[in-house]
């Protein structure tokens, strides 16, 4: 685990609770994803980062990306992260944040992995096996890796199916060697 995550979890978990008691998860979701896309600029580091620029001046900078800035907790939040310096960590607030959002909803992030383009139907089938093997529903996430040769990775949680080529050719060849 990335250090940044260990300094990014309370924040993420405050915020999930704050945003649960006021029944605003989605809001929050919006604002911190788009918050986090904003953070992740090096420019926008760099203003972030910068001793000469007041606390109340990045917050109001911040605020201007933001389309509803109404929520006083969400205001009150930025700010403690902008006062802490913890504002660059936003990117991995907004992941945990997601991630206790998609467990309060009881949706499991699946990750399959592709040695080539996966076709609606193929992800329509594939998400309704994965809905029935987990029990839950699911949100599948699908990325190219053409060293698969061909075949499908799903990973979730701690969890990993190989079914590739490439895995299946390297038993063999282990196998082989003894």
């Amino acid at each position: 685990m990335s250090e940044n995550y260990i300094y990014s979890r309370p924040y993420g978990e405050a915020a999930f609770k704050l945003a649960s008691e006021d029944k605003s998860i989605e809001n929050w979701s919006i604002q911190l994803a788009g918050l986090s896309s904003i953070v992740s600029d090096p420019q926008t580091i760099a203003i972030l980062s910068d001793p000469k620029v007041d606390n109340a001046v990045a917050l109001k900078f911040l605020l201007s990306f933001l389309d509803d800035v109404s929520d006083k907790n969400f205001f009150s939040f930025l700010s403690l992260l902008i006062e802490t310096k913890r504002i660059i960590y936003m990117q991995e607030i907004a992941e945990i944040f997601e991630s206790l959002k998609f467990k309060h909803n009881n949706i499991r992030v699946v990750e399959v992995e592709s040695a080539h383009e996966v076709s609606a139907d193929q992800l329509e089938s594939l998400t309704s096996l994965l809905k029935d093997k987990y029990q839950s529903e699911v949100k599948v996430k699908v990325s190219i890796n053409k060293a698969l040769m061909a075949g499908l990775k799903i990973k979730s949680n701690n969890e990993v199916i190989d079914l590739t080529i490439k895995s299946r050719l390297d038993q063999m060849e282990q196998q082989l060697i003894i």
